[in-house]
């Protein structure tokens, strides 16, 4: 059996797991493993923590050929972008090669043991989950990243949250949050901005007060979790 996928679906699972901006991933390894294609790693800052699993069932047949490395993903998303609706991806000693209808690609691998991959996972407690479309939380970060340099600002209230950011435009946007009750507030800069960039689905996030927030989107065919640290207060 052999690997293949809708080349959409591969993107844009790639697109979040790399991110945007300054908190980019650049390098990771990827598991293809008996329950799908999973990665874990930190972004070069360490500020946030990507783990993400695209299940069996998003891939059109799949075959568990273990792990690989794979450098310059920003460039690997490209590449996948040049093919037709589906791909075919076939690992052949350290070539990852990828065809389609009329051309194919040979992308050259990484050895493991040159990758730095931190997989524990993280004992992390939290107060409160909030459940909100990516939609709504980016309009959010749209208003805040109107100011130069802020600071997002997120504070629970019985039943509510309230977004609300610093610099010259001081937003505010509160928004019902049933599962939420009075008394988290933390803050967050631009690895927070970076985290959610690609999202588009419904999200969690698991907040606690000066603490990390856990962001959670979850769809039938994969699940992508971001571990994003604050800014604290100097």
């Amino acid at each position: 059996m052999v690997i293949k996928i809708k080349k959409k679906v591969l993107k844009d699972f790639l697109t979040k797991f790399k991110m945007t901006g300054s908190g980019k991933i650049d390098e990771a390894i990827f598991d293809f493993a008996e329950d799908g294609l999973k990665s874990t790693t930190n972004n070069a800052t360490q500020q946030i923590r990507v783990s993400a699993w695209l299940k069996t069932t998003a891939f059109d047949s799949y075959e568990a050929i273990g792990k690989i490395g794979m450098n310059d993903l920003d460039t690997v998303v490209k590449v996948l972008d040049r093919f037709g609706e589906v791909v075919t991806i076939i690992k052949e000693g350290n070539l990852l090669t990828v065809k389609g209808d009329s051309k194919t690609v040979a992308i050259e691998l990484l050895s493991e043991e040159f990758l730095k991959t931190d997989i524990t996972e993280p004992n992390l407690e939290f107060e409160n989950t909030i459940a909100i479309t990516a939609t709504n939380l980016s309009e959010v970060i749209k208003d805040c990243t109107i100011n130069k340099e802020p600071i997002l600002t997120i504070e629970t209230g019985d039943k509510t949250v309230l977004f609300r950011n610093t610099g010259k435009y001081k937003f505010e946007t509160k928004l019902g949050a049933p599962q939420c009750k009075e008394g988290s507030k933390v803050n967050f800069g631009p690895p927070f901005f970076d985290a959610i960039s690609t999202l588009t689905g419904n999200l969690e996030i698991s907040v606690k007060s000066q603490y990390p927030a856990k962001i959670r989107e979850a769809t039938e065919t994969s699940i992508i979790t971001y571990i994003v640290a604050p800014r604290m207060d100097e």
